[in-house]
Parts: structure tokens; C-alpha cells; sequence
């Protein structure tokens, strides 16, 4: 370090480190190196993507920053004087080859970096996204947790792996968009709340891209071995080349892990009908293999092209009455760019993609199973693939594209007690978007920039009209229809100013539209007791919502304030119902159906994050989201709360990090939950608070990672893991108890 002179008042160097969209970046290594000698001061950007250099002494240094998937950022001849601090912000380029295309253009955004995800105990992103600000996850199992922004679930979000539509097969959501991509694939995950996403048709409340790694010049590779509580290990490994013009990148992880135990010691698989012998069964096998390639035919071009494939088997979802025997996954996605250009049209962007999943689910690991004469007595194959695709373009500073794609969805669901005769639950339904779309962003002065953007969408969903089950829809909702079409525009206005005592003001209104999916719309299932039917008659949910935010820094301190009201015309929301019409055929009374209702999601978040020196850092966060919607009796609108709406949240950590040693604690509180929708018999929940920690060392390309969560063995269950429709369990699914995690980590 470089010690400032006696007697004299040291200087010091802060700012922000950000990537090209804006987004800030935690975990970059920042480092001032006085001119003309080795002495050298560093730190590492927090979780805010804030720095501090301190105890300068008086003369010009050399700044540099670096983090794993962008450039090294150099500023040379930076003066510094006795007493002063200077501010530097740093904006950082990507190193790897770019992405192919945008995704989440100018709307308000965080984002994640693969390095922070990895210092979690998390089994998948879904989990390990629920750290942020403003995101929770929903809780099934030992893996696949589904994302919550802002209160509203995946359903209403568009959920991207580097762009790329990406659909879970399961008509229960077993196996969400971010279970189909492992955590050595991840390099960062970008996050833009609230609709103001005009550039990916469907985002009601926002949009999460998960981007995968690119391979970086020259020749390098990653090898990791992870494990922890409950016989959880993950070993992973990728290896990549990179030298003008050429690329290439490949790597192969797989994870497992035993049923975990809450914090009473109790597995999650125990007093949930689970056999005998399934009861210290793996909890979950998961074996992933991926690839990307690219190649810069001439100068300003670029083709690029990655294959996924994932493999998942012996899923356990306590939160359901049935668990994945397999879940197999297949992405191709392929990108040609050409930038540079000079003129009105200064780049062009195509993107083309393939996604499918196919899935196999039964309850054949059930005591429920026993005594049948198949393996099962319950059980639902379901496939669904995406074909679609952008082309983008940039004509001068403003940007237009169009989007358009196809998405197939079936499911059979065989029942022992119907003779195991297949019912179409999903009638082999698809889905065809175009959408045309164009933004616009300026710097009206060197404080005041406005970004604005429309869009225009035309979506028709259809099912096969010899598989759908027309009799239960018009049972529960009086009509026989098999196709809808629905055009709409989608658009939104942004605005940023920053005064000169160095506070920024945002504000924004945006509408988004998002069209019922083939679950919602067509789905049929006949049960014991009570029926499972989709409403062919929902009309299109669409949000227009109102963001607000200020943000204040000085020195070390960053303070941060958001609110937003969503006001949600024909939110699509789950109730009981009674039959209408009589049908031959339909022998009960009431079904579980879908209906549309107007709805209000609205809350707010602040963060705290202060530098208490150049290695301690300091952050806090609290948010709140309320959702309502209006009760309407005639059509079987009793209450009005929401349903899985996340409660009051904290979460406290003081880190302190030199780049080489890192140690974090961590407290987290959740408030108790009592605005429940009793209509399908939530029950309040109470809330909790939990200690984690954390701890690593890095040495010349090896890494040690180890933590300790639940630090006091707090038995406690998250309200987000609750139940759902329609083969749930009932059963709430009580969150780990103590347990630990370790991550070796070598690369050259």
C-alpha cells in the first residue's frame, strides 16, 4: 500500500463501475499505482458496483480495473491531491465477443455477475437471483425455483437465456426458464423491472436474460468442485480459445443432491406420502453439456452459434403430488451481426433460435402409486419447443426490430382411476407472435437523458380442436373456442435527470401486454372431485405502470429509493367456480379455472451502500410489494388479495474484501404474510430471520469458497413456497436448515 505522507491529509479515489448498458458490476478489482513506482492500493467494487481507493499519497497514478469477462479499464496520469477526493466512474467493455442482440434496451436494470452467483449455496440461478433487490424465488424443492419480481411470477415475465426463449414443458412449473441453464454457464444476469420492455413481446412486470459465457483471448479453462449439506457435489469444467478470428467455448457440469432437512432436522420428503425407498432417494440429477463457437468473417462481422443440451432425472417436488422422472432440455441458438457501418444504418443484428424440452412426470416415487397397475397412478408426458427469432438495426440512434416466433405446447395426463386413458390437458396448442418494435434514447444535456419506445404485436394461440376438451370449457365457461387472435401496442417514456448536488431523479410510465398462454386458455383435465379447466374467453392482461426512483451519492455512500404502482387491466388470476351448463360427460360441480380481473401490484424498495474504507463495505436493502385486484361476486371473485404475493423483506451484509480475502455476514428478515387469498385457502405465514456466512481466498488462479447459512438453525418456510394448482400437495415446503457449502475453483 501507499501510505500518505506524515502530515499530511491523504487523498482518495471513488466511483462506480458499470458495463456498457449501465448496469453496475460488484467484484471488479480496482487498483491506483503511483506513477514512476510499485506502490499500489486496491479494492474490489461492492454489490452496488461501488469502489474506494484510500490513503493516496500526493502525485499521478495509474487506475485499472479488472473483472472476468470484460476488458481491463486503464486511465493513466490520474492527478490526486493531499486532502482531495476525486471521483472516477468507470464504464467497462466486454471482452468476449458482444452479444448478438439486446435484450434489455434502456429500461431500468440491475445486474448479477457468474462471480457472485458462484459464491452462493444456491442449486440453481432462480435461487440465487432471490438475493437481489426486489426478486424472490418460489420454493418446490431441492432445485428449480421459479423467479418472483416485484410480485409478479415467471408467467408474467419473460425469462431469456442469452435472448433466447426457453419454455419449461411442465403445465405446473416444475421446471422454469433458469432451471434449463447451470451456473458454470453463467457470466452475468442482466434484470429490468417493470414494463418498460419493448424489445421482447409478454414482459407485463419485466424481463431477466441470463447471459452465458463467451470464450476470452487466448487459451483458458475453468475446472470446480462444489459441494456441501444434504450430499450435494457439483463438479464443472470449461475450457475455450479465442484468437482472431475464431472462438470457441465448451463445458460440461453435473449436479446432484439428497433431500435437504429443514431446520427441525426433518427431511423435506418426510410426511408427504413419498415411499419408503424415496425417502433418502437423490433429490435431483442434473448432467449439462454446452458450446458456443463464432467466427469474424470480415472486419465489423460476426457469426455466432451454441448448443445446450440438459439432461434432468429424479426430480423430487414435495410441493406437488407428483415429481419429474425426466426433464430433457435442447437449445440452439445462432447470430449474425455486422457493425461499423457508416451512413443512416450503422449496424444490422439476426438472431434465430431453437429451444425444446420434454418431460415425463408422475408419482410413481409416491406410496400413492403402490397397489396400481402401472408403475404409476398419475402421470403427464408434456414437450414444448420454440422456433423464432429478431433481426435489429440501427439506424443512427434509434433502434428497430422485429420479433417474431412460433411455441408448441402439449401435454397427456393418464389417471388410474380413468383407465389411465390419456386426456389431452395441453391440446397440442400453438402460439404465434410478430411484433415490430423501435427506441430511442438521447442526452438532452450532459444531466438530462430521455428514452422513449413503442411497439405493435400481433399474437394467435390455437389448439388442436380434436384433442381439446370443448366439453369441460363450455361446462365452466360456456363457449367451444379453439383460436384467438389479439393485437395490441406495447410502449413506454423514460426520463433521468441529475442535479448538481450529484442526486438523480428517474421516472417513467410504461404499458405492456401480455396474452394468455395455452395453459390458461385450453387446458382440460377431468379429476376426482374437482375439474381442471382453462378459459378459452381470457382476454390479454395489460399493464400500465408508474416508476419512480431517486438516488443520492457522496463520497462512499450510495442511497437508492424506488416506487412503482402497476395497475394490471384483466389480470389473469386462479378461482374456484361452479358449472354453468350441463354436459354429458362432465360429472362434477366446481373446477379450479382461470379468469381475468383488474389488478393493482404496487411497493417499493431502498438500498443503503457505504464504503467504510477501502476493504469494508457495508449495504443494506428493504423491500415491499402489495398486490390486489377487484373482487367481482358474479364471476366467482370473492377476495381481494393476490395470490403468492412475496411480504416485507431485509437483508444486511457487511463484507470486507481485498481482492485476494473476502468474509461476509449476512442477516435477513421477512415479515409476516397475512393478506392471503383465502378463495384458494392461503394461510397467513409468519415471518422470520436468519444469519449466513460466507467466506474465500483467491491465490493465483485457485479459489476457495465456504459459507454457513442459517447460522442458528431456523425452522422456517418462505410464503412463496406455498402450493399450486393443479396437482398440488398442499404442503408447504420449509426451507433448509443449517447447512454449508464449499466451492474449489482452479483457472488457467
Amino acid at each position: 500500500a501507499a501510505p500518505g505522507v506524515a502530515g499530511e491529509s491523504p487523498a482518495a479515489v471513488l466511483g462506480i463501475i458499470t458495463g456498457p448498458d449501465g448496469a453496475r458490476l460488484p467484484g471488479a478489482t480496482v487498483s491506483a499505482r503511483l506513477e514512476g513506482s510499485e506502490e499500489s492500493v486496491r479494492a474490489v467494487s461492492n454489490s452496488s458496483g461501488m469502489y474506494r481507493l484510500s490513503d493516496l499519497r500526493t502525485g499521478d497514478y495509474t487506475l485499472m480495473a479488472l473483472l472476468s469477462g470484460f476488458e481491463p479499464y486503464t486511465l493513466t496520469g490520474l492527478s490526486v491531491s493531499a486532502g482531495v477526493h476525486r471521483v472516477v466512474d468507470m464504464r467497462m467493455r466486454v471482452a468476449t465477443i458482444s452479444d448478438i442482440i439486446t435484450v434489455t434496451g434502456f429500461s431500468p436494470r440491475d445486474s448479477v455477475e457468474g462471480a457472485r452467483t458462484r459464491e452462493s449455496s444456491a442449486r440453481d440461478v432462480g435461487e440465487a437471483l432471490a438475493e437481489a433487490t426486489g426478486i424472490h424465488s418460489l420454493r418446490k424443492g431441492g432445485i428449480a425455483s421459479d423467479v418472483v419480481l416485484r410480485g409478479f411470477q415467471s408467467k408474467d415475465l419473460n425469462v431469456l437465456i442469452d435472448g433466447q426463449r426457453v419454455y419449461g414443458a411442465c403445465p405446473n412449473h416444475m421446471d422454469p426458464a433458469p432451471f434449463h441453464v447451470d451456473f458454470a454457464e453463467v457470466d452475468r444476469i442482466e434484470v429490468a423491472k417493470g414494463p418498460f420492455d419493448i424489445n421482447n413481446q409478454g414482459s407485463l412486470g419485466g424481463v431477466v436474460n441470463i447471459v452465458t459465457k463467451k470464450a476470452e483471448p487466448g487459451l483458458h479453462g475453468t475446472g470446480t468442485l462444489s459441494t456441501g449439506s444434504y450430499g450435494y457435489i457439483n463438479p464443472s469444467a470449461t475450457l475455450s480459445f479465442s484468437r482472431a478470428p475464431f472462438s470457441i467455448l465448451g463445458g460440461y457440469s453435473y449436479r446432484r443432491s439428497d433431500a435437504y432437512t429443514d431446520g427441525s432436522g426433518k427431511r423435506f420428503t418426510e410426511g408427504l406420502n413419498f415411499r419408503p425407498e424415496s425417502l433418502d432417494s437423490d433429490a435431483f440429477r442434473v448432467g449439462t453439456i454446452w458450446g458456443n463457437v463464432s467466427f469474424s468473417p470480415f472486419a465489423g462481422h460476426l457469426a455466432q452459434f451454441s448448443y445446450s443440451h440438459q439432461q434432468a432425472d429424479h426430480v423430487l417436488y414435495p410441493y406437488l403430488l407428483m415429481d419429474a422422472v425426466y426433464d430433457d432440455t435442447n437449445r440452439l441458438n445462432a447470430g449474425y451481426q455486422v457493425t461499423g457501418l457508416a451512413g443512416l444504418v450503422r449496424s444490422v443484428r439476426i438472431q434465430a433460435y431453437f429451444s425444446r424440452v420434454d418431460h415425463w412426470m408422475t408419482d410413481e416415487y409416491r406410496a400413492s402409486s403402490l397397489s396400481r397397475p402401472r408403475e404409476y397412478s398419475m402421470g403427464t408426458l408434456a414437450g414444448t419447443q420454440a422456433l423464432g427469432g429478431k433481426i435489429e438495426t440501427m439506424l443512427r440512434s434509434v433502434k428497430v426490430g422485429v420479433e417474431a416466433y412460433h411455441r408448441e405446447w402439449n401435454a397427456a395426463t393418464s389417471l388410474a382411476g380413468a383407465g389411465y386413458t390419456p386426456q389431452y390437458s395441453i391440446p397440442d396448442v400453438g402460439t404465434d407472435s410478430f411484433g415490430l418494435y423501435s427506441e430511442y434514447a438521447r442526452s438532452l444535456s450532459d444531466r438530462v437523458r430521455l428514452s422513449f419506445g413503442g411497439r405493435l404485436d400481433t399474437v394467435t394461440t390455437a389448439a388442436d380442436g380434436a384433442r381439446a376438451n370443448s366439453d369441460l370449457h363450455y361446462a365452466y365457461h360456456s363457449t367451444r373456442l379453439t383460436s384467438k387472435t389479439n393485437n395490441y401496442p406495447s410502449g413506454n417514456v423514460r426520463l433521468s435527470v441529475t442535479t448538481s448536488l450529484g442526486i438523480q431523479f428517474t421516472g417513467g410510465i410504461g404499458h405492456t401486454v401480455r396474452v394468455p398462454d395455452a395453459r390458461e386458455r385450453y387446458f382440460g383435465l377431468k379429476r376426482m372431485g374437482t375439474d381442471w379447466v382453462g378459459n378459452p374467453g381470457l382476454k390479454p392482461s395489460r399493464n400500465t405502470g408508474l416508476d419512480g426512483g431517486v438516488s443520492f451519492r457522496r463520497e462512499g455512500l450510495l442511497v437508492e429509493s424506488n416506487l412503482y404502482l402497476n395497475r394490471i387491466a384483466d389480470y389473469v388470476t386462479v378461482i374456484p367456480q361452479a358449472k354453468v351448463n350441463m354436459v354429458a360427460g362432465v360429472m362434477n360441480g366446481n373446477a379450479r379455472t382461470y379468469q381475468n380481473a383488474d389488478a393493482r401490484i404496487y411497493g417499493g424498495d431502498i438500498l443503503v451502500s457505504y464504503l467504510l474504507s477501502t476493504r469494508f463495505f457495508f449495504s443494506s436493502d428493504v423491500s415491499f410489494v402489495r398486490g390486489t385486484r377487484t373482487t367481482s361476486p358474479e364471476r366467482g371473485i370473492l377476495t381481494p388479495n393476490l395470490a403468492e404475493i412475496p411480504p416485507v423483506r431485509s437483508r444486511t451484509t457487511m463484507r470486507y474484501d481485498t481482492g485476494r480475502v473476502f468474509a461476509e455476514v449476512e442477516a435477513v428478515f421477512s415479515g409476516a404474510q397475512r393478506n392471503v387469498d383465502t378463495l384458494l385457502g392461503e394461510a397467513p405465514t409468519p415471518g422470520y430471520g436468519i444469519a449466513n456466512l460466507k467466506g474465500g481466498v483467491n491465490y493465483r488462479g485457485a479459489s476457495l469458497r465456504l459459507g454457513l447459512n442459517n447460522l442458528f438453525g431456523r425452522q422456517y418456510v418462505d410464503y412463496l413456497s406455498y402450493q399450486r394448482d393443479p396437482f398440488r400437495s398442499g404442503a408447504r415446503v420449509y426451507e433448509p436448515g443449517r447447512n454449508w457449502f464449499l466451492s474449489l475453483s482452479y483457472r488457467f
